[in-house]
């Protein structure tokens, strides 16, 4: 039978193999000899050792797990036989230097700890200092039910501010990592709760604000595997997409919260979102429903009931567009105007420039549809050119002040709603 095994880690800053190796299914390889120095496997990363090895067959075998691979920061040595001292032996064959950089890379996995609990404190320190007081008793669920509902919510509403956002991404991912280093061993038994319950903070923090960004991207596998089974089990898989506003899941996802001020949150950081990514479609008409989110969330911050149905009415008000009788032309006008008219006072011009802007549409429909178009540098300069003549023969002294960024803006606009200028006459 085996005794007790001590084990090392091997930092994986060796040679550089090939990482497009098609997998195996091989899962263990069981060795007698040969294959301990003969045997190249970048992903190899575990390496368990019953027998007596010595000089260089000794540092060619642990070697076989000091080699990078994707997702792999490190290789272990599980030492059943205690061969410290042959590696102390079989060092003293490289000069004092070489000596030195080999022993610096070999490290007992107790070495690791230290930085475990440092990073866990960090965590717990970035809750604390935003008013989360009880964020430890959380995360060891020492907590009530209802306690520990309400703590969660202040600690995900605390992720609301994007700066303490990314830093707990990144502290969190550090945490993980010492946590793929330690695990299995008993010495990481104490983190496994907090673990998790970190990992739910986030994934609620990421259905919240709508950020991809928290993710376990550069995780070791063997945690991130565990973690997201444990979110699966709370049904929030890590491989969907958080909802997004016009998503047929989305209120009913968003009245799964019973909190009326998170669901209001989660609304509008959906809406927020959805306009921020659809702005260069419609510049103007996202402006307004920006404005009238600010608004909403001004006038109703108090009442966060009434807030939730307001949201929900501006919801419908986004998805509705700019309703069934808009124009193609619609955008391109209200562009125009808040461009070049940003006093206001276009009464005048107005029939001028509802003449020229359908003169550039017609503009617009010639050129675009032309083989390569947004590739060729000539043919956009020429539409361009077009567009700023428009703007001197309309003889509206602000639209030919304004003509360079006019143009600009249009032809760009004009790239964004392409399908929508081809159909004018395609009836598409």
């Amino acid at each position: 039978m085996l005794r007790e095994a001590e084990v090392f880690t091997l930092s994986g800053e060796g040679v550089h193999f090939d990482r497009n190796m098609h997998e195996t299914g091989v899962a263990f390889l069981i060795v007698c000899d040969m294959l301990l120095t003969g045997f190249d496997a970048p992903i190899e990363q575990v390496m368990y050792i019953d027998k007596r090895l010595s000089e260089h067959n000794l540092l060619q075998t642990i070697a076989r797990v000091n080699r990078t691979y994707k997702e792999k920061t490190r290789g272990y040595i599980v030492d059943y036989i205690g061969l410290t001292e042959n590696l102390k032996e079989a060092l003293s064959l490289y000069a004092g230097e070489d000596q030195e950089d080999l022993l610096n890379g070999l490290q007992s996995i107790d070495s690791e700890v230290p930085v475990l609990e440092s990073r866990y404190r960090r965590l717990l320190q970035l809750f604390q200092e935003g008013g989360v007081s009880q964020i430890e008793r959380l995360v060891n669920q020492k907590l009530s039910p209802e306690d520990h509902y309400q703590v969660l919510l202040a600690a995900v509403e605390l992720l609301e501010d994007i700066r303490l956002r990314d830093s707990f991404n990144v502290y969190l991912k550090k945490f993980l990592q010492s946590m793929d280093i330690v695990m299995p061993n008993a010495l990481a038994n104490p983190y496994k709760l907090p673990m998790y319950q970190f990992v739910h903070i986030q994934a609620r923090a990421r259905e919240r604000y709508k950020d991809e960004t928290m993710n376990f991207h550069g995780v070791g596998q063997k945690v991130r595997s565990l973690v997201n089974e444990h979110l699966i089990s709370l049904g929030m898989s890590p491989r969907v997409k958080p909802v997004e506003l016009f998503s047929d899941e989305f209120i009913k996802s968003v009245k799964k919260e019973p909190d009326l001020k998170a669901q209001a949150s989660e609304m509008e950081h959906a809406i927020r979102k959805h306009c921020k990514v659809s702005a260069d479609d419609d510049p103007v008409f996202y402006k307004s429903m920006s404005e009238k989110l600010d608004e909403i969330i001004k006038k109703h911050s108090d009442n966060w009931e009434q807030m939730a149905l307001k949201l929900g009415a501006l919801r419908d008000e986004i998805l509705a567009g700019r309703g069934p009788d808009a124009k193609v032309e619609d955008p391109f006008f209200d562009l125009i105007v808040s461009l070049a008219f940003k006093d206001g006072d276009m009464a005048a011009h107005i029939d001028k420039v509802k003449l020229t802007i359908v003169a550039i549409m017609d503009d617009l429909n010639e050129h675009i549809g032309n083989l390569d178009f947004w590739e060729r540098e000539d043919l956009v300069a020429e539409l361009q050119g077009k567009i700023k003549k428009r703007m001197i023969l309309s003889k509206v002294p602000q639209l030919k002040a304004q003509r360079e960024l006019l143009a600009t803006e249009v032809v760009a606009l004009a790239r964004r709603r392409e399908k929508d200028i081809l159909g004018m006459t395609t009836g598409e």
